[in-house]
């Protein structure tokens, strides 16, 4: 028997990752389609450009499975404009980084005004690394949040956001809420070669020398959005995210 995972506590039907293959195994009656992340297509924000360079596999480097509802819930986060996804990272070094995600921003949603993002850790452990730009005053901000299985992430709006699996053996697995209004926008992380701020995988963390800005770093702890489950929040009560669509009504970000 394979062995697996159950994550079905962050969800309203079983949820199972397999721990051989690192993917997940079975979403209740859900077909289970992915989006493949691969070494090639984060080549430009890699940092250890010479170690990419020698590689000749285009391996695996994470899993997106995009709206993963249920039939029935489906209308619900259709009609709110709001999409559940999940992400699983298995652990892996990039040349001298642990593995990450591209990293994004997002575009503004009104009143100038950027879209959220919420995240939420369901297995093994994360590094959530923020950056805002500032234009004006030449001075990059970063926040870096440290998670682990069950904390919840809110990416507030202006900052861009990229994920770390820092760990050398767990395989890290989040949910996500985000709308479904807007596309990210990756070209101004992968013309920099990654984030302003770059963590190595001896644990220590570095200025991207593609940034000339002066770089401001701040360390933010999670934080509880909901008393539940993203996605048993959202089915119940709708209505307590309507932020991620109208930005503007959130008063404490």
């Amino acid at each position: 028997m394979v062995p697996n995972t159950n994550l079905s506590k962050y969800v309203p039907y079983e949820l199972l990752l397999d721990i051989n293959s690192k993917k997940l195994s079975k979403a209740g009656d859900i077909e289970l389609d992915f989006a493949v992340r691969k070494l090639f297509d984060m080549k430009e924000v890699i940092y250890d450009q010479k170690w990419v360079n020698r590689q000749e596999k285009n391996f695996d480097l994470y899993y997106m499975y995009r709206d993963l509802t249920r039939t029935q819930d489906k209308e619900i986060f259709q009609e709110n404009n709001v999409r559940f996804d999940v992400t699983v990272i298995p652990p892996q070094t990039l040349g001298s980084e642990f593995v990450k995600t591209a990293g994004h921003f997002h575009p503004d949603a009104k009143e100038g005004v950027g879209f959220p993002e919420v995240y939420e850790l369901m297995f093994g452990e994360g590094i959530y690394l923020l950056q805002k730009d500032s234009i004006e005053n030449n001075i990059i901000e970063i926040m870096i949040v440290k998670a682990k299985a069950g904390d919840q992430i809110l990416i507030p709006p202006g900052y861009g956001h990229i994920t770390i699996n820092p760990s050398k053996t767990e395989t890290l697995v989040m949910n996500n809420l985000v709308s479904s209004a807007f596309s990210s926008i990756y070209g101004s992380i992968k013309e920099k070669q990654g984030a302003a701020y770059l963590l190595l995988n001896n644990g220590s963390w570095i200025k991207n020398d593609q940034y000339t800005e002066e770089i401001n770093i701040l360390k933010r702890e999670p934080e509880k959005i909901v008393n539940k489950p993203f996605y048993l929040s959202f089915i119940e009560s709708p209505d307590k995210w309507i932020y991620l669509n109208e930005p503007w009504t959130k008063k404490n970000w």
